[in-house]
């Protein structure tokens, strides 16, 4: 009896061993797998950050150009503002003493107390010379305003003066008053003038009131000239 007491007993401790076995083997593959999905989550967390990280980056990139737009917009505003500014106060004063096609010498004060429209152009530029016959109109009307035409012969690619007046006789105009200005010496030159066609705005005061650069159609010339003392 003891003898079969003995046995059992050492068959429930080899049962009791596998068991224990069993149960370390399970432990660890449950740790393996713990460490795997733990591997796993911190994987996935890399990859999500990564992403993360890629699309911070990218509206971060948008919203920075969007500001430096801002900013650059803003600074070239401020920069033309100020070069206008400027321009304004430096040519506050204008004045001039050209000449007419027939040489007879033209002031600005000549026309004291009168406001004062002045187109500068060249024979070579198209938008020039094919705004010249409604200009030509709107000078033969009572606007409220002098209006005067400037060229400068023999200054910017201009034909000289005698190829110039040859050349603007053939044209049929007859109400603009155009002025010369050889080499651009005597006004052009003062206003820092690189191409055409410009706009000069005079005051009755005889001071520059405004200024545009390129083409202006009738009605923005009336519209400025009006708003103008």
């Amino acid at each position: 009896m003891k003898l079969m007491e003995k046995k059992n007993l050492k068959k429930v401790a080899i049962a009791m061993a596998c068991v224990a076995v069993l149960s370390g083997c399970t432990a660890k593959s449950e740790t393996k797998g713990g460490t795997d999905a733990n591997s796993s989550s911190t994987k996935n967390e890399k990859m999500m950050d990564k992403d993360d990280k890629k699309m911070m980056d990218k509206d971060d990139k948008k919203m920075m150009d969007k500001d430096d737009k801002k900013m650059m917009d803003k600074d070239d505003k401020k920069m033309m503002d100020k070069d206008d500014k400027k321009m304004m106060n430096d040519k506050k004063k204008v004045d001039f003493k050209l000449k007419d096609l027939n040489g007879k010498e033209v002031k600005l004060s000549d026309y004291k107390g009168k406001k004062v429209y002045v187109k500068l152009w060249a024979s070579w530029c198209s938008i020039c010379t094919s705004s010249l016959p409604n200009l030509d109109k709107l000078a033969a009307k009572n606007n409220g305003f002098e209006i005067v035409s400037v060229v400068a012969p023999g200054y910017l690619n201009e034909r000289n003066e005698k190829d110039f007046k040859s050349w603007y006789n053939g044209l049929g105009l007859k109400n603009i008053k155009t002025l010369m200005d050889t080499n651009g010496e005597n006004f052009v030159k003062s206003l820092g003038i690189k191409g055409y066609p410009d706009s000069i705005f005079i005051g009755s005061d005889g001071s520059l009131a405004n200024f545009h650069a390129g083409h202006m159609d009738d009605s923005k010339i009336i519209e400025t000239m009006n708003s103008i003392k």
